[in-house]
């Protein structure tokens, strides 16, 4: 893992932060575009460009290798979450001590705190009144859910790219109806494998998704997202040159999984020989599909509610 770190007692802590985090980031990089580790001030608008494609035939006079058959639309994502997570650490040599267990204890800790926020932002984008329609699942057979597969092909879309995020119930009931080889052993869930039984890149349990459905009776289960339906955008925050204001320790670290980088920074207050150790993420999030002019999009996905009737 990359990291900027210098003190092995936090080196060795933000690994296990990010450790901690990754079952969230992965599932976030499975349906988003462009993680990216420049920084840039929180609010700060980041460009992603959405690429609409259409193939015509050829005419030497009207369709030919000058006529344009593409656009591309910017999408601003405003890099608008930003969470941390700090501990109180009572003796400074701690971070000197990679087996200190409040260091080994607290990034774990932050780790999951710090990603499971990070995913919220992103899944609170997937709402009812964006999805473009609704699809019923009328039971929890496996058949129910394989049709959600030949729903998404109906639709046009190559079921290999869309991630399936449920619900924990309705998950549960997918795994119910699955073999162990195929759902994993308990400490391990395989997100893909599942997908792949399906038919779809990967399933996930998402318990941060919205239950509500287009009438507001809490139907919804899920949500069936293409890849590139999300853009999300990672920067760091970083602290002023040189030591200033106390702090004593800055670093970066990027997740080798997910691509996502946060930040760990020590402040150390003399007067009372106690140092603040804080795990930051900062991160934006948009939905890709824009309309560019009345009724007509810019050729990016969209993504669909899974609801039960």
């Amino acid at each position: 893992m990359g990291a900027s770190l210098t003190k092995k007692g936090l080196k060795a802590a933000a690994d296990k932060a990010i450790i901690a985090a990754r079952p969230a980031l992965e599932i976030v990089k499975n349906f988003t575009i462009d993680f990216s580790d420049e920084a840039v001030k929180p609010g700060t608008g980041v460009v992603v460009d959405v690429v609409k494609a259409t193939a015509e035939t050829f005419d030497k006079t009207s369709a030919n290798y000058a006529h344009t058959t593409n656009t591309t639309t910017p999408v601003t994502v405003a890099t608008d979450t930003r969470k941390k997570s700090t501990f109180e650490l009572d003796d400074l040599d701690v971070l000197e001590d990679e087996t200190g267990a409040a260091l080994a204890g607290n990034a774990e800790a932050s780790g999951r705190a710090v990603g499971s926020e990070l995913i919220k932002s992103v899944t609170g984008k997937l709402t009812t009144a964006d999805a473009l329609a609704q699809y019923t699942l009328t039971g929890s057979t496996l058949a129910d859910f394989f049709k959600i597969r030949a729903y998404i092909e109906k639709q046009g879309v190559d079921p290999v790219t869309c991630v399936l995020l449920l619900l924990p119930d309705t998950y549960v009931a997918l795994c119910s109806v699955l073999n162990a080889g195929i759902v994993g052993d308990g400490s391990v869930v395989r997100g893909a494998n599942i997908g792949q039984a399906l038919g779809v890149k990967a399933i996930y349990s998402a318990p941060t998704c919205s239950d509500l459905s287009a009438v507001d009776t809490h139907k919804g289960v899920g949500f069936i997202v293409p890849e590139n339906a999300l853009a999300i955008v990672n920067r760091v925050v970083k602290p002023l040159k040189g030591t200033v204001g106390g702090l004593i320790e800055y670093g970066e670290h990027k997740d080798e999984v997910s691509g996502l980088v946060t930040t760990h920074r020590v402040i150390y207050d003399a007067a009372t020989s106690t140092a603040y150790w804080t795990h930051e993420g900062l991160i934006g999030s948009k939905l890709t599909r824009q309309e560019v002019t009345t009724g007509v999009y810019n050729g990016a996905p969209g993504f669909w509610q899974i609801k039960v009737s």
